[in-house]
Protein backbone atom coordinates (compact mmCIF):
# COMPACT_ATOMS: atom_id res chain seq x y z
CA UNK A 1 0.00 0.00 0.00
CA UNK A 2 2.80 2.39 0.93
CA UNK A 3 4.63 1.68 -2.34
CA UNK A 4 1.47 2.33 -4.37
CA UNK A 5 0.89 5.64 -2.60
CA UNK A 6 4.51 6.71 -3.11
CA UNK A 7 4.33 5.79 -6.80
CA UNK A 8 1.11 7.74 -7.24
CA UNK A 9 2.65 10.79 -5.57
CA UNK A 10 5.76 10.52 -7.74
CA UNK A 11 3.64 10.46 -10.86
CA UNK A 12 1.67 13.48 -9.72
CA UNK A 13 4.72 15.60 -8.82
CA UNK A 14 5.52 16.80 -12.39
CA UNK A 15 1.88 17.77 -12.85
CA UNK A 16 1.89 19.68 -9.59
CA UNK A 17 5.09 21.49 -10.55
CA UNK A 18 3.61 22.46 -13.89
CA UNK A 19 0.34 23.60 -12.35
CA UNK A 20 2.20 25.80 -9.86
CA UNK A 21 3.96 27.88 -12.49
CA UNK A 22 4.61 30.66 -11.84
CA UNK A 23 5.18 30.37 -8.12
CA UNK A 24 7.66 33.25 -7.87
CA UNK A 25 8.26 36.59 -9.66
CA UNK A 26 8.84 36.59 -13.43
CA UNK A 27 11.28 39.00 -15.06
CA UNK A 28 11.00 40.43 -18.59
CA UNK A 29 14.16 41.97 -20.07
CA UNK A 30 13.81 44.67 -22.73
CA UNK A 31 16.39 46.56 -24.79
CA UNK A 32 14.40 49.81 -24.83
CA UNK A 33 15.06 52.50 -22.22
CA UNK A 34 12.39 53.48 -19.69
CA UNK A 35 9.61 55.79 -20.81
CA UNK A 36 9.41 54.97 -24.53
CA UNK A 37 6.44 53.32 -26.25
CA UNK A 38 7.82 49.76 -26.02
CA UNK A 39 8.66 50.18 -22.34
CA UNK A 40 5.25 51.68 -21.56
CA UNK A 41 3.45 48.89 -23.43
CA UNK A 42 5.52 46.22 -21.69
CA UNK A 43 4.82 47.64 -18.23
CA UNK A 44 1.08 47.57 -18.90
CA UNK A 45 1.35 44.00 -20.17
CA UNK A 46 3.53 42.99 -17.21
CA UNK A 47 1.00 44.41 -14.77
CA UNK A 48 -1.82 42.48 -16.39
CA UNK A 49 0.23 39.26 -16.47
CA UNK A 50 1.03 39.71 -12.81
CA UNK A 51 -2.65 40.05 -12.00
CA UNK A 52 -3.49 36.95 -14.05
CA UNK A 53 -0.71 34.84 -12.54
CA UNK A 54 -0.86 36.09 -8.96
CA UNK A 55 2.88 36.79 -9.06
CA UNK A 56 4.86 40.00 -9.68
CA UNK A 57 6.10 40.44 -13.26
CA UNK A 58 8.97 42.91 -13.26
CA UNK A 59 10.51 44.78 -16.20
CA UNK A 60 14.29 45.08 -16.48
CA UNK A 61 15.60 47.65 -18.97
CA UNK A 62 18.94 46.78 -20.55
CA UNK A 63 19.42 49.32 -23.36
CA UNK A 64 22.45 49.62 -25.60
CA UNK A 65 24.39 47.89 -28.37
CA UNK A 66 21.35 47.56 -30.66
CA UNK A 67 19.74 44.95 -28.41
CA UNK A 68 22.84 42.76 -28.07
CA UNK A 69 23.11 43.45 -24.33
CA UNK A 70 19.50 42.59 -23.50
CA UNK A 71 19.29 39.57 -25.78
CA UNK A 72 22.62 38.30 -24.50
CA UNK A 73 21.34 38.53 -20.94
CA UNK A 74 18.19 36.66 -21.92
CA UNK A 75 19.94 33.70 -23.53
CA UNK A 76 22.24 33.33 -20.49
CA UNK A 77 19.24 33.01 -18.16
CA UNK A 78 17.89 29.72 -16.88
CA UNK A 79 15.36 28.23 -19.35
CA UNK A 80 12.65 27.88 -16.71
CA UNK A 81 10.09 30.50 -17.76
CA UNK A 82 11.06 32.95 -15.03
CA UNK A 83 13.17 35.16 -17.30
CA UNK A 84 11.62 36.32 -20.55
CA UNK A 85 12.58 38.93 -23.11
CA UNK A 86 10.62 41.49 -25.09
CA UNK A 87 12.68 41.48 -28.28
CA UNK A 88 12.40 44.02 -31.09
CA UNK A 89 12.70 42.63 -34.60
CA UNK A 90 15.96 44.35 -35.49
CA UNK A 91 17.83 42.50 -32.71
CA UNK A 92 17.44 39.17 -34.50
CA UNK A 93 16.74 40.14 -38.13
CA UNK A 94 19.08 43.09 -38.78
CA UNK A 95 21.86 43.21 -36.17
CA UNK A 96 23.15 39.64 -36.77
CA UNK A 97 23.93 40.52 -40.39
CA UNK A 98 25.50 43.90 -39.60
CA UNK A 99 28.04 42.98 -36.91
CA UNK A 100 31.16 40.86 -37.10
CA UNK A 101 30.12 38.53 -34.28
CA UNK A 102 27.46 38.00 -31.63
CA UNK A 103 27.73 36.44 -28.15
CA UNK A 104 24.70 34.28 -28.98
CA UNK A 105 23.00 32.53 -31.90
CA UNK A 106 19.58 34.14 -32.51
CA UNK A 107 18.35 31.03 -34.31
CA UNK A 108 19.45 28.47 -31.71
CA UNK A 109 19.50 30.27 -28.36
CA UNK A 110 15.97 31.72 -28.29
CA UNK A 111 12.53 30.20 -27.84
CA UNK A 112 9.80 32.26 -29.56
CA UNK A 113 6.62 32.68 -27.52
CA UNK A 114 4.40 35.23 -29.25
CA UNK A 115 4.32 38.15 -31.62
CA UNK A 116 3.12 40.86 -29.26
CA UNK A 117 2.73 43.80 -31.62
CA UNK A 118 3.59 45.26 -34.98
CA UNK A 119 4.70 48.85 -35.32
CA UNK A 120 3.68 50.57 -38.57
CA UNK A 121 5.71 53.52 -39.79
CA UNK A 122 4.37 56.68 -41.36
CA UNK A 123 5.66 58.93 -44.15
CA UNK A 124 5.23 62.59 -43.23
CA UNK A 125 5.76 65.98 -44.89
CA UNK A 126 5.57 69.63 -43.72
CA UNK A 127 2.10 71.17 -43.76
CA UNK A 128 2.91 73.36 -46.79
CA UNK A 129 4.72 70.68 -48.80
CA UNK A 130 3.79 70.47 -52.49
CA UNK A 131 3.68 66.69 -52.01
CA UNK A 132 0.00 66.10 -51.29
CA UNK A 133 -0.13 62.32 -51.85
CA UNK A 134 2.15 59.28 -51.97
CA UNK A 135 1.83 59.34 -55.74
CA UNK A 136 3.18 62.91 -55.74
CA UNK A 137 6.20 61.73 -53.78
CA UNK A 138 6.94 58.88 -56.20
CA UNK A 139 6.49 61.10 -59.25
CA UNK A 140 8.47 64.07 -57.96
CA UNK A 141 11.37 61.86 -56.90
CA UNK A 142 11.92 61.04 -60.57
CA UNK A 143 12.26 64.67 -61.64
CA UNK A 144 14.02 66.45 -58.78
CA UNK A 145 16.32 65.68 -55.86
CA UNK A 146 14.33 64.85 -52.74
CA UNK A 147 15.50 63.95 -49.24
CA UNK A 148 14.02 61.47 -46.76
CA UNK A 149 14.93 61.72 -43.09
CA UNK A 150 14.66 59.12 -40.34
CA UNK A 151 16.73 57.20 -37.81
CA UNK A 152 20.33 56.02 -38.10
CA UNK A 153 21.76 53.74 -40.77
CA UNK A 154 21.01 50.10 -39.97
CA UNK A 155 17.86 50.75 -37.96
CA UNK A 156 14.48 49.27 -38.83
CA UNK A 157 13.43 52.69 -40.15
CA UNK A 158 16.36 52.79 -42.55
CA UNK A 159 15.77 49.25 -43.81
CA UNK A 160 12.03 49.83 -44.28
CA UNK A 161 12.89 52.92 -46.30
CA UNK A 162 15.33 50.99 -48.52
CA UNK A 163 12.77 48.25 -49.11
CA UNK A 164 10.03 50.73 -49.89
CA UNK A 165 12.17 52.86 -52.21
CA UNK A 166 13.07 49.79 -54.24
CA UNK A 167 9.47 48.57 -54.37
CA UNK A 168 8.04 51.97 -55.33
CA UNK A 169 10.85 53.09 -57.63
CA UNK A 170 11.62 56.18 -55.55
CA UNK A 171 14.90 58.05 -55.89
CA UNK A 172 15.75 60.14 -52.83
CA UNK A 173 18.66 60.86 -50.50
CA UNK A 174 18.35 59.17 -47.10
CA UNK A 175 19.32 61.51 -44.26
CA UNK A 176 19.96 59.66 -40.96
CA UNK A 177 19.10 61.39 -37.71
CA UNK A 178 19.72 60.81 -34.03
CA UNK A 179 16.08 61.26 -33.02
CA UNK A 180 12.50 61.58 -34.20
CA UNK A 181 12.39 65.13 -32.83
CA UNK A 182 15.31 66.24 -34.98
CA UNK A 183 13.75 64.76 -38.11
CA UNK A 184 10.47 66.53 -37.35
CA UNK A 185 12.23 69.84 -36.75
CA UNK A 186 14.18 69.50 -39.99
CA UNK A 187 10.93 68.82 -41.84
CA UNK A 188 9.21 71.83 -40.34
CA UNK A 189 12.29 73.97 -40.97
CA UNK A 190 12.49 72.99 -44.63
CA UNK A 191 15.74 71.01 -44.46
CA UNK A 192 13.97 67.76 -45.39
CA UNK A 193 11.29 66.90 -47.94
CA UNK A 194 9.89 63.73 -46.35
CA UNK A 195 10.24 61.98 -43.01
CA UNK A 196 9.71 58.38 -41.94
CA UNK A 197 8.52 58.21 -38.36
CA UNK A 198 6.52 56.24 -35.80
CA UNK A 199 2.85 57.22 -35.40
CA UNK A 200 3.34 57.67 -31.66
CA UNK A 201 5.99 60.34 -32.31
CA UNK A 202 4.35 62.27 -35.14
CA UNK A 203 0.64 62.06 -34.29
CA UNK A 204 0.64 65.21 -32.16
CA UNK A 205 2.20 67.31 -34.93
CA UNK A 206 -0.15 65.79 -37.49
CA UNK A 207 -3.19 66.51 -35.34
CA UNK A 208 -2.01 70.09 -34.82
CA UNK A 209 -1.56 70.62 -38.55
CA UNK A 210 2.20 71.21 -38.53
CA UNK A 211 2.86 67.95 -40.39
CA UNK A 212 0.84 65.92 -42.89
CA UNK A 213 0.80 62.17 -43.41
CA UNK A 214 1.28 60.76 -46.90
CA UNK A 215 0.96 57.03 -46.14
CA UNK A 216 1.30 54.43 -43.41
CA UNK A 217 2.91 50.99 -43.72
CA UNK A 218 0.16 48.99 -41.98
CA UNK A 219 -1.90 46.60 -44.17
CA UNK A 220 -5.10 48.33 -43.05
CA UNK A 221 -5.76 51.87 -41.91
CA UNK A 222 -4.38 52.42 -38.44
CA UNK A 223 -6.91 53.24 -35.73
CA UNK A 224 -4.70 56.01 -34.33
CA UNK A 225 -4.58 57.82 -37.70
CA UNK A 226 -7.66 56.65 -39.61
CA UNK A 227 -7.38 59.39 -42.24
CA UNK A 228 -3.98 58.20 -43.46
CA UNK A 229 -4.01 55.87 -46.50
CA UNK A 230 -1.92 52.70 -46.50
CA UNK A 231 0.87 52.02 -48.96
CA UNK A 232 -1.32 49.35 -50.51
CA UNK A 233 -4.10 51.87 -51.08
CA UNK A 234 -1.48 54.12 -52.63
CA UNK A 235 -0.47 51.56 -55.23
CA UNK A 236 1.99 49.18 -53.56
CA UNK A 237 -0.19 46.08 -53.67
CA UNK A 238 0.55 43.39 -51.09
CA UNK A 239 3.24 45.46 -49.39
CA UNK A 240 3.01 46.40 -45.70
CA UNK A 241 6.39 46.44 -43.92
CA UNK A 242 5.86 46.50 -40.17
CA UNK A 243 8.62 45.73 -37.70
CA UNK A 244 7.47 43.63 -34.78
CA UNK A 245 7.97 43.18 -31.07
CA UNK A 246 8.01 39.62 -29.76
CA UNK A 247 8.12 37.84 -26.43
CA UNK A 248 10.83 35.17 -26.18
CA UNK A 249 12.51 32.90 -23.67
CA UNK A 250 15.86 31.11 -23.54
CA UNK A 251 15.98 27.99 -25.70
CA UNK A 252 14.98 24.90 -23.76
CA UNK A 253 12.18 26.53 -21.78
CA UNK A 254 9.54 23.83 -21.12
CA UNK A 255 6.82 23.71 -23.76
CA UNK A 256 3.99 23.72 -21.26
CA UNK A 257 5.27 26.96 -19.75
CA UNK A 258 5.72 28.51 -23.19
CA UNK A 259 2.11 27.55 -23.98
CA UNK A 260 0.82 29.03 -20.71
CA UNK A 261 2.69 32.30 -21.25
CA UNK A 262 1.53 32.54 -24.86
CA UNK A 263 -2.11 32.04 -23.92
CA UNK A 264 -1.94 34.61 -21.13
CA UNK A 265 -0.37 37.19 -23.44
CA UNK A 266 -2.82 36.46 -26.25
CA UNK A 267 -5.81 36.81 -23.93
CA UNK A 268 -4.59 40.19 -22.67
CA UNK A 269 -3.93 41.50 -26.19
CA UNK A 270 -7.54 40.72 -27.13
CA UNK A 271 -8.89 43.07 -24.48
CA UNK A 272 -10.43 46.20 -26.09
CA UNK A 273 -8.82 48.46 -23.48
CA UNK A 274 -5.39 46.97 -24.18
CA UNK A 275 -5.87 47.40 -27.92
CA UNK A 276 -6.88 51.04 -27.47
CA UNK A 277 -3.90 51.73 -25.23
CA UNK A 278 -1.49 50.14 -27.68
CA UNK A 279 -2.90 52.21 -30.53
CA UNK A 280 -2.02 55.36 -28.59
CA UNK A 281 1.54 54.00 -28.48
CA UNK A 282 1.55 53.41 -32.25
CA UNK A 283 1.23 49.63 -32.05
CA UNK A 284 -1.09 46.96 -33.43
CA UNK A 285 -1.59 44.05 -30.96
CA UNK A 286 -1.07 40.56 -32.39
CA UNK A 287 -0.83 37.61 -29.97
CA UNK A 288 0.49 34.89 -32.27
CA UNK A 289 1.58 31.31 -31.71
CA UNK A 290 5.27 30.51 -31.10
CA UNK A 291 5.38 28.91 -34.54
CA UNK A 292 4.13 32.07 -36.23
CA UNK A 293 6.77 34.18 -34.52
CA UNK A 294 9.46 31.68 -35.53
CA UNK A 295 8.27 31.78 -39.15
CA UNK A 296 8.19 35.58 -39.09
CA UNK A 297 11.77 35.72 -37.87
CA UNK A 298 12.98 33.40 -40.61
CA UNK A 299 11.11 35.29 -43.34
CA UNK A 300 12.49 38.63 -42.16
CA UNK A 301 16.03 37.28 -41.93
CA UNK A 302 15.73 36.03 -45.50
CA UNK A 303 14.79 39.56 -46.60
CA UNK A 304 17.21 41.51 -44.42
CA UNK A 305 20.38 39.47 -44.91
CA UNK A 306 20.81 40.16 -48.66
CA UNK A 307 19.68 43.79 -48.32
CA UNK A 308 22.17 44.54 -45.54
CA UNK A 309 24.93 42.92 -47.56
CA UNK A 310 23.97 44.94 -50.64
CA UNK A 311 24.02 48.19 -48.65
CA UNK A 312 27.29 47.30 -46.92
CA UNK A 313 25.91 48.14 -43.46
CA UNK A 314 28.27 47.57 -40.53
CA UNK A 315 27.23 48.39 -36.98
CA UNK A 316 29.92 49.23 -34.42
Amino acid sequence: MFKQTALALALLMPLAATAAYPDKPVKIIVSNPPGGPVDVMLRVLASKLGAAWGQPVVVENKPGASGIISTGALVKSAPDGYTLGMVVASSVTIVPFAVDSLPFDPQKDLQPISLVARTPFIFIVPKDSPLKTWEDFVRESQSRNLSVGSFSIGTAFHLVWEQTARRAGIKALYVPSSSSGKTQNDLIGGQLDVGLDAPSSSKGLIDSGRLRALAITSPERFGGLPGTPTLEESGLKGYAPQPWIGLMAPAGTPRDRVALIQKSVSDILKEPAMKAQMETLGMIPIGSSPEELAATIEADRADMGPLIKELGIKLQ
